[in-house]
């Protein structure tokens, strides 16, 4: 054989070794790489929070704010559209009101009195509030307890102001979750009435650190008919359960509405509401989370945090 021959073969076989040596670094490499992993954050532990990007689905909520920048009467108000998808991170009006909690697993709703802010309706007090909206376009189409409703969610009480009003209370209460009641259109029309407002169903309060469930009564067993869509508290009162404290911990909330029947847990605690009243309830309903103070004081201010939120019908 040739020199030139002799020399031609090695370096081929050299090549071949070559190759055979990298596809098998590279097969291994591919068989022991870890897969991209999904990181489930616990609000409690400070050392991963922040490394997942908090979502929640805004689609079927708006937010009403304490203040009235465009000075039409009413507390400003923002809509689904404006919140979802990340939206409510680039609009400025919600500085200070809802935003992204610094550790990114959660979100902050804060309201406090201001000399020229803004309530609801029927209400003296302020509120950074969110308002379920099963039609986005249509605020007087809502559910009732014959379809029912769910409601999930996570919270933590961030920040509390002082009591200092009459009462026992060393700080200020407020609401964190409420079925809201409204009058449904087939009714207003019915009996020409001016408003569709109702009372709230079930509110979710935060006093010193207990968090109670107040739901709505009827003063009578036996009022019916339409007597039973007066919002006044001659017709409707509360009874309340005190499900203990939750303090400024993280807190599992769920709401389970049906027909004559509201089941509310809290850490996993139960505690059903089952009787007349709810069976006679002639309101249509919708969900509301945030933060609603439940005082005048115009120190009084209050801060949450809410790390999950989720709603069905």
């Amino acid at each position: 054989m040739a020199d030139n021959e002799y020399y031609k073969i090695e370096i081929m076989k050299k090549y071949f070794l070559l190759l055979v040596a990298i596809l098998f670094i590279s097969c291994a490499s591919e068989d022991t790489q870890e897969p991209d992993r999904i990181q489930v954050v616990d609000p409690t532990d400070n050392e991963t929070s922040g490394d997942t990007e908090m979502v929640i689905d805004f689609s079927d909520w708006k937010i009403t704010l304490p203040v009235d920048v465009n000075n039409d009467g009413s507390p400003d108000e923002y809509t689904p559209s404006q919140l979802d998808n990340g939206s409510y991170r680039s609009l400025a009006a919600l500085d200070g009101f809802m935003y992204d909690d610094e550790d990114g697993d959660g979100i902050i709703f804060h309201t406090q009195f201001f000399a020229d802010g803004a309530t609801t309706t029927n209400s003296s007090y302020p509120r950074t509030e969110l308002r379920e909206l099963i039609n986005p376009s249509n605020s007087r189409e809502n559910w009732n307890l014959a379809s029912g409703g769910v409601l999930k969610m996570r919270m933590q009480v961030k920040e509390a102001s002082n009591n200092t009003g009459t009462g026992s209370l060393s700080l200020d209460r407020f609401i964190i979750a409420q079925i809201h009641g409204i009058i449904n259109p087939t009714d207003v029309s019915r009996l020409n009435l001016s408003s569709d407002a109702a009372p709230p169903l079930l509110k979710m309060q935060w006093r010193d650190g207990d968090l109670y469930a107040y739901k709505k009564t009827l003063v009578n067993d036996n009022t019916s008919g339409d007597a039973l869509l007066d919002r006044s508290s001659t017709i409707w009162t509360d009874i309340s359960h005190n499900f203990g404290p939750v303090g400024y911990d993280a807190f599992d909330l769920e709401i389970r509405a049906s027909t004559g029947r509201i089941e509310v847990i809290v850490n996993g605690a139960s505690h059903v509401f089952q009787d007349v009243s709810l069976a006679k309830w002639p309101f249509d309903s919708y969900f509301k989370a945030g933060t609603y103070m439940q005082t005048t004081d115009t120190a009084g201010y209050s801060t949450v945090k809410v790390y999950s939120l989720e709603v069905t019908h």
